[in-house]
């Protein structure tokens, strides 16, 4: 289903608001393995492809993006990226036992760099789920 076509004003909105985080404060490099790691976590095939290539065109280390998977033991990650995709995946497995309060962005990020990084996986996640219950290819 050509649900992009099919619903061109709301899904445009999406589009216009992910295309701004391209003018984010956020290092790309971050915003890109943000979107990566959702995508893995929701299994959707597209959006781990769009945003592996993507992370090779940014030059992002290839250790660094096939260890994605494995951050939070994996030495490729500093703290900071650490606490982002800590956060990128609580926003991703929401539950009611989830308290997604604990964090330490700030300890790392301006409150313009949090609200980004929320935006980057709240918006892969919308994404990701139109993608896999749409059936696009």
């Amino acid at each position: 289903m050509n649900y992009a076509e099919i619903s061109k004003d709301t899904i445009s909105h999406l589009y216009d608001s992910y295309g701004s985080l391209k003018n984010s404060p956020l290092n790309p490099a971050l915003r890109v393995l943000i979107e990566l790691r959702v995508s893995q976590i929701n299994g959707c095939k597209y959006c781990c492809n769009l945003h592996y290539n993507e992370a090779n065109k940014l030059g992002v280390d290839v250790n660094k993006i096939d260890q994605l998977k494995n951050w939070k033991t994996s030495p490729y990650f500093p703290e900071s990226e650490k606490e982002a995709l800590s956060w990128a995946e609580s926003l991703t497995k929401l539950s009611a036992q989830h308290n997604i309060k604990n964090t330490n962005l700030a300890s790392y990020y301006n409150e313009r760099e949090i609200v980004d990084i929320t935006a980057c996986a709240s918006l892969m996640n919308a994404f990701n789920r139109l993608a896999i219950s749409l059936h696009d290819e």
